[in-house]
């Protein structure tokens, strides 16, 4: 049995893995550290969303101890563009597994520095986030 990492990262679902939704700052009525609406410009990876793509699919390792035990599933993982690109506030919004979770942690840290955000012409935080699917065929 072949075995493959699979990314679910369509055009569509990243686009819409913006977080343009409150965050918990806005819930409790304090003013937002990070741009969800209104930019003029979305954060970027370099070489675009086909870039991100490449990117993942080439250093994403799937977990040993995952494999030997068949675990695979989806990982949500969140992380702050901020105001120089640089990926920072990496956490598991929705775990699958210790190792899974780790994995995908580690990856999103590791990524180079996006093209940040803009709004009002400046450079702002933004916050983002991307499901990370781990699979075996």
């Amino acid at each position: 049995m072949k075995l493959r990492l699979v990314f679910v990262l369509l055009i569509a679902l990243i686009f819409s893995s913006l977080s343009y939704a409150q965050n918990k700052n806005e819930v409790y009525g304090e003013k937002s550290e990070y741009a969800f609406d209104e930019l003029e410009e979305k954060p970027e990876f370099p070489d675009g969303n086909n870039g991100l793509v490449k990117y993942l699919s080439e250093n994403v390792k799937y977990p040993k101890k995952a494999l030997e035990k068949g675990i695979c599933g989806k990982v949500l993982v969140q992380f702050v563009i901020d105001d120089k690109g640089k990926v920072t506030k990496v956490e598991v919004l929705k775990g699958v597994e210790k190792t899974l979770d780790k994995e995908a942690v580690r990856v999103i840290k590791s990524m180079p520095k996006w093209i940040p955000g803009k709004k009002n012409g400046k450079p702002v935080k933004v916050r983002y986030t991307i499901p990370l699917t781990f699979k075996m065929d």
